[in-house]
């Protein structure tokens, strides 16, 4: 008879499986993400669900907000966010394997909360001769339960290290430094929590990992709410909506290139665009702010997708119009968010 926790590793690796087949579009893939979760649910020593405020747990660092443990694991339920991000990790893991085939890839997890969702099944594909994790996480609720889940799966050996740190102050190994660093520790428009802060150490000091998202990206749009938001068109057939927009122009990037960009920036403001405002008619459209996540290569999370990637309306004092420039900038600390300048009014 085969033992609970082989039965386990089984049907987590048969359900992973499923989640990396590209023959099935991410939307469609719900049920195995919760089947995914109540394995991992059922592995290890988990957060108890009673809480009456699922924030209790969180910490407020110097770069930004982490989340409380409870709410870590919640994020599980974006199911498009999820299987995009563990594709992408697959995608870059494999990559790597190619590259140095006789030694295993070296991840560094970031803010991998209780389930360490995006590694341990990738853990049931990979042998550790192919890949080994390094979970990393601020609460030590969130590790325990994660190396509870990995020891009961049988999955040790595919874990370097479990690190209760603040990944603002974590110092890779020089000498064993990571292939590919994965963190999902962020919000819409990169507000409240350290993505971007944490993206700055980390490269900084693992200048050739694969970085997981490759890129984000903040795009300002104008947008008819009439047609962006009509919920009868949604409830038709959300892929015949026509919706009305004006694109802008993009205003902040992560990514590899504008990281190493910020390198001599000792201050807290980085640099976003400058943009000037087309003519468009002020009743009709309204400024708001699109989220775009390239995860690794063609795992893309676009408008909609996510949570992460819902629009936002642009937050600024006074009103827009038409020919105005608006200076945007992003600010760093324990409350990090994109920010805008005073409108100035460009000349006729």
């Amino acid at each position: 008879m085969i033992d609970s926790a082989t039965s386990k590793l089984e049907s987590l690796r048969k359900v992973t499986l499923s989640l990396l087949d590209s023959q099935h579009p991410a939307y469609s893939l719900r049920p195995e993400v919760v089947e995914m979760t109540t394995i991992l649910t059922n592995s290890g020593t988990i957060l108890s669900t009673h809480k009456k405020d699922i924030s209790d747990g969180e910490t407020q660092t110097s770069n930004g907000l982490a989340l409380s443990p409870t709410m870590a694991a919640m994020c599980a339920g974006d199911f498009v966010r999820t299987i995009e991000f563990i594709r992408g990790t697959y995608a870059a893991i494999a990559d790597m394997r190619k590259r140095f085939p006789d030694r295993p890839a070296q991840i560094l997890y970031v803010g991998c909360g209780p389930y360490a969702t995006l590694a341990v099944p990738l853990m049931s594909v990979f042998s550790p001769a192919e890949a080994t994790f390094t979970l990393l996480d601020i609460h030590l609720e969130a590790i325990d339960s994660a190396q509870s889940i990995v020891e009961t799966l049988g999955l040790s050996n595919c874990v370097a290290n479990f690190e209760t740190v603040d990944a603002s102050s974590y110092q890779v190994c020089r000498y064993r430094p990571p292939d590919v660093i994965l963190m999902e520790i962020m919000q819409t428009c990169l507000e409240s929590e350290p993505q971007v802060a944490i993206t700055r150490h980390l490269l900084k000091q693992a200048p050739n990992a694969i970085l997981i998202p490759e890129e984000v990206s903040i795009e300002l749009t104008l947008v008819d709410p009439s047609h962006e938001f009509d919920l009868n068109e949604l409830e038709q057939n959300s892929c015949t909506i026509q919706r009305d927009r004006i694109p802008v122009s993009s205003i902040f990037i992560v990514n590899r290139e504008t990281v190493s960009s910020w390198k001599n920036i000792d201050s807290n403001r980085l640099p976003a665009s400058t943009v000037k405002i087309p003519n468009y008619t002020e009743q009709r459209y309204q400024p708001m702010l699109f989220t775009k996540i390239l995860v690794y290569q063609n795992h893309i999370l676009k408008e909609y997708d996510s949570g992460l990637t819902c629009p936002r309306v642009l937050s600024i004092e006074g009103t827009i119009k038409p020919g105005n420039t608006i200076q945007f900038y992003y600010e760093l600390g324990s409350h990090p968010q994109l920010k805008n300048e005073t409108l100035l009014i460009w000349p006729n």
